[in-house]
């Protein structure tokens, strides 16, 4: 894998570097998660090694950067498919708040299988701030990890982080759950570190405030939509591109059905909002009975509304904030398959309204032959699948001219290739 050959060469890389690996707890890196990144400690000088390491690598396809306080994040996307996310860090800072020395770190390193990194005491004391200043007990690996040393090291160790920050942990499992009187104790103690004094608490709070500007400017939020009949597979493909997205490409994902929702479906005007929702599930898909034409222009209205205002919200509560945005259906529907919707009203008058609609970075597509769809859903017949089919595919083939984004339908046929060509996709945007 180039993502295993990548860790193993970097360390060589570096090796006569000042860094610490931090959060290791000593096992193979090239057999690191798939998940997990790389938190490396480092003086500021050796930063450019790093980069020129990452450059000079044959097998990456791309890379991204987000630099904030302390810490700048390399996003790896490898030709392969593989990803590596690395963290080089210069402070250990949570906001204005450093709560570790780095100089003292250095000064205690350790090396472990040619790797440098902290004493088992330090890795431990830094995975319970990070971990607590972040509203989070310490994750269940370090627990496992901890729980197997000896009754006596577990007890020093826990004796180590009571009487330096004041806390009262009884045992490894009590770290696993946020505790906020225990974080207050924390955070009263790392105040008093000479680190955190007023000078440097009002610098780290101008640098702070920079970096987190620079990120609301450059921090690119991506709108993904998945249309597709009825048994075409897309809650599977969604489900798959959520985790591969969150865990392998460590993004915030949102999953959002039709349209951005802020306004209730029609329904719930009349039986409440969770008696109408049970109601749309349990209801088989287009079996609307509507033929009246008013009541037509006045349902499609009411859910453009939604997708004209919504689209504002969505964008301020999520893309504002680099969430990736997966909808399951878009408005795609109201064109081509109405009924859906039990909405009666000319295809031409929904598509000629699109031009006001946000215009998501990738739209796919997903279909199948008739008898493949029926042997995942009996719900449609093969002729409607067909029809139905033939006009997502005319459409997509239009807009892919027409409006900026991607418009692509996907034959879903074989699941790991359908990942492979929408995350081929996503990664030309990253």
């Amino acid at each position: 894998m180039k993502r295993s050959l990548f860790i193993t060469a970097l360390f060589e890389h570096i090796q006569n570097d000042n860094y610490i690996l931090l959060k290791w707890l000593g096992s193979d890196l090239a057999d690191a998660e798939i998940g997990s990144d790389l938190d490396i400690l480092i003086e500021p000088e050796v930063e450019s090694n790093v980069v020129a390491f990452i450059e000079s690598f044959n097998g990456i396809k791309s890379v991204g950067k987000e630099q904030l306080f302390g810490v700048t994040h390399y996003y790896i996307y490898f030709i392969n498919g593989d990803f590596l996310q690395i963290d080089v860090l210069t402070k250990l800072v949570r906001k204005s708040m450093e709560y570790l020395s780095v100089k003292e770190l250095f000064a205690n390193s350790i090396i472990i299988n040619g790797i440098k990194t902290c004493t088992p005491q330090t890795v431990f004391e830094h995975v319970l701030l990070f971990n607590f200043l972040n509203k989070s007990g310490i994750p269940q690996k370090y627990i496992e990890y901890y729980t197997r040393l000896s009754d006596n090291t577990q007890i020093e160790l826990l004796q180590f982080i009571n009487n330096k920050y004041k806390t009262t942990f009884k045992n490894f499992q009590e770290t696993r759950v946020f505790n906020k009187k225990q974080l207050t104790n924390i955070i009263n103690v790392i105040n008093q570190f000479p680190q955190n004094n007023l000078t440097n608490k009002l610098k780290n709070t101008v640098q702070y405030g920079a970096s987190i500007f620079r990120k609301l400017r450059n921090t690119r939020g991506i709108v993904i939509t998945f249309s597709g009949v009825d048994g075409a597979g897309k809650s599977t493909i969604i489900s798959d591109i959520l985790n591969l997205l969150g865990q392998k490409y460590r993004r915030k994902v949102v999953v959002l059905r039709h349209r951005p929702s802020i306004l209730p479906i029609i329904s719930a005007w009349r039986y409440g909002k969770k008696e109408a929702e049970q109601r749309s599930v349990n209801c088989l898909p287009r079996q609307g009975k509507n033929k009246n034409t008013l009541s037509s222009y006045f349902r499609f209205g009411y859910y453009y509304i939604d997708y004209l205002l919504g689209q504002i919200y969505i964008w301020a509560k999520y893309l504002l904030r680099g969430y990736i945005v997966l909808y399951d259906r878009y408005y795609f529907d109201f064109i081509i398959d109405g009924k859906r919707s039990n909405i009666d009203i000319p295809s031409g008058v929904s598509k000629h309204l699109y031009w006001f609609v946000k215009k998501p970075e990738l739209n796919f597509f997903l279909y199948a032959d008739a008898e493949t769809i029926l042997k995942r859903k009996k719900e449609l017949s093969p002729s409607v699948i067909e029809y139905l089919t033939n006009r997502y595919q005319q459409l997509f083939n239009e807009f892919s001219t027409k409006h900026n984004g991607v418009y692509l339908d996907i034959e879903n046929i074989n699941r790991q290739k359908t990942l492979h060509t929408i995350i081929n996709h996503y990664v030309k945007l990253a």
